[in-house]
């Protein structure tokens, strides 16, 4: 498990970011300057692992700790930042990532309809859970890692008492004026995979449907009114789930609810030594957004590394794995349901089945994420 300092360190950066994201931190003494998907370290091959997960951290710790053949060097940052990167790179020919690791399948789906992961970065499903191979993309240029949702009604016990709390999405249009927050698709990740389940939810697209472009088109627009509405009635979004839970957590509140992911919300309210947030609370509403954590592994490595990457995607996707992903960051992104057949969820998360959780077609939604995320930062934002 990372030491309490760290663990703390981040949490208060987290609550001081409120404009632009910090650039990609190293977790030790060693500089990220220069480093490719592969170099030397140690007298080691070394593979960079893009990470926007909370426990990315303290799992590399623990892979390199038992795999002395090479090494996982981890650049953290948050997922939007990372997948416009992993794309700046691309587009330059020089791509400098090996692995990458976040939350939600659309940007996955997206990087991988533009041919940059390698496909078979796993091949048996055996140990994935029912989670787990519901998730599992035909070709396995990805690999689940974890579920969480995206919509869960974070809200202040004390902010909200005597107001009738929503029971749905089309009731969020008209709580209160201002009270409402969430997060800016372009910098949380998980957000877009949130925004792109909300556009096919109010027109029937299911995933497991294959939409014409035309009822793609039709489903966008139905979308972009919805949250028009929203910013009509004073909708609040900051960059990241920091700064949101930051502004339900103020005293007083700045917001008095915001649908973000569970996981966050969960979090601050079970810290411990001491709760961040003992008024905080979670309710679910008509439905939730799924949202699996993925893995991928880039297909611009060499046969050598590529089977070292494969090695790491084995381990988070074992039992062994998913235990070092709960106890790297056990009061947040640690607090998923686990897709790997034998592991427990953690004590503090309740039934997946009360979120109501709706999937959608990651490959439908991923390569209109820049598109659907301009709109919203120029409409929405601006």
């Amino acid at each position: 498990m990372k030491n309490t300092t760290t663990m703390t360190a981040r949490l208060l950066k987290s609550r001081r970011l409120t404009g632009a994201l910090v650039a990609s931190v190293a977790v030790s003494s060693l500089s990220l300057a220069g480093l490719g998907a592969a170099t030397a370290h140690a007298s080691v091959p070394t593979l960079l692992l893009y990470n926007a997960q909370g426990y990315g951290d303290y799992v590399a710790k623990v892979f390199n700790a038992t795999n002395p053949g090479f090494k996982i060097v981890v650049d953290d940052n948050s997922t939007g930042p990372l997948f416009t990167k992993i794309q700046a790179e691309e587009q330059a020919g020089n791509p400098k990532w090996g692995i990458f690791w976040a939350d939600g399948a659309t940007e996955f789906a997206a990087l991988d309809t533009l041919g940059y992961l390698q496909k078979n970065a796993y091949t048996s499903t055996a140990g994935y859970n029912a989670f787990g191979k519901a998730n599992i993309p035909a070709n396995h240029s990805y690999a689940p890692t974890g579920l969480t949702v995206m919509g869960g009604l974070c809200y202040d016990k004390v902010a909200t008492k005597g107001l009738k709390l929503p029971t749905t999405w089309a009731q969020l249009t008209s709580v209160p004026k201002g009270s409402l927050g969430m997060n800016d698709p372009s910098q949380s990740g998980p957000t877009y995979p949130m925004i792109a389940g909300v556009f096919a939810h109010l027109s029937g697209i299911t995933s497991a449907m294959h939409p014409s472009k035309a009822q793609v088109a039709a489903a966008v627009k139905k979308g972009e009114a919805y949250f028009l509405k929203l910013k009509k009635n004073g909708l609040v979004v900051h960059p990241t789930n920091g700064p949101t839970l930051g502004a339900l957590e103020s005293n007083p509140p700045s917001i008095k609810m915001a649908i973000i992911q569970s996981s966050a919300c969960y979090g601050d309210i079970t810290a411990t030594p001491k709760s961040l947030w003992p008024t905080g609370a979670v309710k679910y509403l008509d439905y939730s957004v799924a949202l699996t954590s993925n893995i991928a592994v880039s297909n611009h490595l060499s046969p050598a590394l590529q089977k070292d990457a494969d090695k790491f995607v084995a381990f988070v996707t074992s039992k062994k794995g998913q235990l070092a992903m709960q106890q790297g960051d056990p009061h947040g992104d640690g607090l998923f349901w686990p897709v790997i057949g034998g592991v427990s969820p953690e004590k503090y998360l309740p039934s997946y089945s009360i979120t109501r959780g709706f999937p959608i077609n990651p490959y439908v939604w991923g390569p209109l994420e820049n598109q659907i995320n301009t709109w919203f930062t120029n409409n929405i934002i601006n």
